[in-house]
C-alpha cells in the first residue's frame, strides 16, 4: 500500500507570508489553519528572530517548529518527533560574529555601516517599520546583527568579498542587511530534513517553498516546488523557469502559489 507522503512548506514570513507593510496575514490565517489541520508541516524560514516568529505563531494559535535569523537555528522539531532536540543551533554566537567583523573589516568599510542597535528606538522603528513590541523582539538577536549600509553597489559587492573571507555572511533582507555566521536558509532547511530522515515516515517527503527577497532563494532553489511571492520590489527575480510566481502580493499571493502547488501534487 502506497502511504501518502508528508508535504513540508518552509516558508519566509515578511512579504511572503505576512503582508510586507502591515506584518498581517488575517485575509488567509483560515486557510492557513486548514492546510495544518489537513496534515501539511508549516516551517516558518525567516531571518526574523526566535522572539518575532513566537508571536507569529501566537497569532496562528498552532504550535509548530520553525528556522530563525536566516537558517542559524531551528526550533520545535519536537512537535513532529518527540525525540529530536527542541532546538538545533547550526551558527556561533552574536559576540564572536561582531567581534569578527568589527575588527577585521576595513574602516572604508565600516564607515558605510551603521549598527541598529545602535541607533535610538525612533531611528529602529523608521527604518524597520515596526511597533515597539515588535521592534524589541526583533533586536533581540542570538546570531545576527542588523546594519543599515549607505554605500553604493561596488561597496556592497567588497563588504560581501570581505565576510566571506572571514567566514561571515550578508543576507540582504527587504529593509536592511543581517550579517551573521556563514549559514543561510537552504543550509537550515537540508539540516531539518536531514534530521527528519532518521523517520520513515518522513524518508521521502514533499517540499515546497516559498520566498520574496534574494535570500530566499537559495532555499528555493533546493525544495520541490520554489514559489516566488510578487512585490515591486523584487521584479528582478520573477523570470526564474523553474518558480511558481504569484499574481498578488502577500498574505493573498502566498494562499495563490500554495493552492498551485497542491494541485502539482495532487
Amino acid at each position: 500500500m502506497n502511504q501518502k507522503k508528508e508535504v513540508l512548506i518552509f516558508t519566509d514570513l515578511d512579504g511572503s507570508l505576512l503582508n510586507n507593510e502591515t506584518f498581517k496575514f488575517d485575509e488567509i490565517k483560515n486557510f492557513v489553519l486548514k492546510c495544518l489541520n489537513n496534515g501539511i508541516k508549516l516551517i516558518p524560514t525567516s531571518s526574523k528572530t526566535d522572539l518575532e516568529i513566537q508571536q507569529f505563531i501566537n497569532d496562528l494559535n498552532y504550535n509548530i517548529p520553525y528556522i530563525s535569523e536566516n537558517g542559524s537555528s531551528i526550533h520545535n522539531l519536537d512537535i513532529l518527533k518527540p525525540d529530536i532536540s527542541k532546538k538545533i543551533i547550526l551558527a556561533r554566537p552574536l559576540a564572536e560574529i561582531q567581534k569578527i567583523f568589527s575588527e577585521n573589516i576595513n574602516t572604508k568599510l565600516l564607515s558605510y555601516c551603521s549598527l541598529l542597535s545602535e541607533m535610538d528606538i525612533e531611528k529602529q522603528t523608521k527604518i524597520l517599520g515596526l511597533s515597539k513590541k515588535k521592534l524589541e523582539a526583533s533586536m533581540n538577536r542570538n546570531y545576527t546583527f542588523l546594519i543599515s549600509f549607505n554605500g553604493g553597489k561596488e561597496a556592497i559587492e567588497q563588504l560581501n568579498i570581505a565576510c566571506n573571507k572571514l567566514g561571515l555572511a550578508i543576507n540582504q533582507g527587504g529593509r536592511v542587511l543581517s550579517i551573521g555566521d556563514k549559514v543561510n536558509k537552504s543550509i537550515a532547511v537540508k539540516k531539518t530534513l536531514n534530521v527528519l530522515s532518521n523517520y520513515p515516515d518522513f524518508k521521502d517527503v514533499i517540499t515546497i517553498g516559498i520566498g520574496d527577497s534574494p535570500n530566499d532563494l537559495e532555499m528555493l532553489d533546493y525544495v520541490d516546488f520554489p514559489c516566488l511571492i510578487k512585490n515591486k520590489n523584487n521584479q528582478n527575480l520573477l523570470n526564474r523557469d523553474k518558480y511558481t510566481i504569484s499574481t498578488k502580493e502577500a498574505p493573498l499571493g502566498w494562499m495563490e502559489v500554495v493552492k498551485m502547488a497542491l494541485e502539482k501534487i495532487h
